[in-house]
């Protein structure tokens, strides 16, 4: 049985460490993936590809012999970049949940109030949080009950030493609430709004599509030809309407997508640790269960953003023929030509061309 478990977490490690860097590469070598909004991405990256390389493989190691079988001093430097990239990943969710608020809510503010400089002093204010929540209190032995420095944070059980993270209450409800309740609250209330703000923007542009159709067959067609463009009229706004009410239902499954993913992956390991911390009745390998549960939302992230996202789309579907729309219609040398000429059929006159 171990050697399925262990080729299914060397999968795992594999596909959060390919599928990060590989993001990573994207933005840095196609320059329309280089804006500010991206910066919170390659640091999300960043943070779920040090999961993948440095967090995962030590744990795969735990989990298939039993012990720790590293040096005893390497345990709580590992577990110090445990709590670290975990933090920082769920915070730089936090983050780009932000600034796609502020990109929804005021699209024509937003390059004035999200500078390069700012995005990468939020970037900076992340890493910094998550390294104090987790360096600092386990160097200094806060997360212990007596508060008393324990260089290898090993716990003896039997003749086996165990490498696990015992913290008090206080530092498991503080850290918690820094690191997951507090950022979750804001990316829940964030995504809502958007939502909110998705659903009113698809209702006005059903209306102006409604009235950009009546005022133009009321005013620009003659009367002869007003019953015969008004059917035409109003079957393209309801098309329209259509349009935009789908792609509205889109945003509200992306984003029931990215929230179930993210409370489905780390809402039971906070809550189970919060749980031990209380009474320490939780069994060691449900722990362990949960705590990969929260690992691969590492490795759902590369997987889930660029999915929903058509920048990164495009930029893949110049490498992978497969990350191409289906329905894209490919230009050749005569569809070019008669597009730059005056030449070539002319399309009719509609509400669509109106518009």
């Amino acid at each position: 049985g171990s050697s399925w478990v262990a080729a299914f977490l060397c999968f795992i490690i594999l596909l959060t460490t390919a599928g990060n860097f590989l993001l990573i590469l994207l933005i840095v070598t196609q320059r329309s993936l280089r804006n500010t909004s991206n910066y919170f991405l390659v640091s999300l990256f960043m943070s779920d590809l040090m999961v993948g390389v440095v967090v995962m493989p030590p744990a795969m190691l735990n989990q298939l012999y039993g012990r720790w079988v590293l040096r005893g001093d390497l345990c709580s430097l590992w577990y110090s970049f445990d709590v670290m990239c975990c933090s920082a990943s769920i915070l730089n969710l936090c983050v780009i949940s932000l600034d796609r608020y502020l990109l929804i809510i005021s699209p024509l503010k937003y390059k004035l109030r999200m500078t390069s400089c700012r995005a990468l002093w939020l970037i900076l204010a992340t890493w910094t949080l998550a390294a104090l929540a987790s360096f600092l209190p386990i160097k200094m032995g806060w997360h212990e009950l007596d508060f008393e420095v324990r260089s290898p944070n090993v716990t003896s059980r039997g003749d086996e030493d165990q490498c696990r993270l015992l913290v008090s209450l206080p530092y498991a409800l503080v850290a918690s609430c820094l690191t997951f309740f507090l950022p979750s609250a804001a990316i829940s209330f964030t995504y809502c709004r958007i939502l909110l703000a998705a659903r009113k923007q698809a209702v006005q542009v059903a209306s102006l599509a409604s009235n950009v159709a009546t005022a133009t067959t009321d005013e620009t067609t003659p009367q002869v030809l007003q019953a015969l463009s008004q059917p035409a009229a109003s079957s393209e706004s309801r098309r329209f309407a259509n349009k935009h009410s789908k792609k509205a239902l889109k945003a509200s499954l992306t984003l029931g997508i990215l929230l179930g993913m993210f409370f489905v992956a780390w809402l039971p390991f906070f809550v189970t640790n919060v749980t031990q911390a209380v009474c320490g009745c939780v069994p060691a390998g449900f722990f362990d269960v949960l705590t990969w549960l929260g690992y691969c939302n590492s490795t759902m992230n590369p997987i889930i953003y660029p999915l929903f996202m058509r920048d990164f789309k495009r930029a893949m579907g110049k490498y992978l023929p497969c990350c191409r729309r289906s329905g894209e219609p490919h230009a050749s040398a005569i569809s070019l030509s008669m597009r730059n000429s005056n030449s070539g059929p002319r399309a009719a006159t509609s509400l669509k061309n109106v518009l």
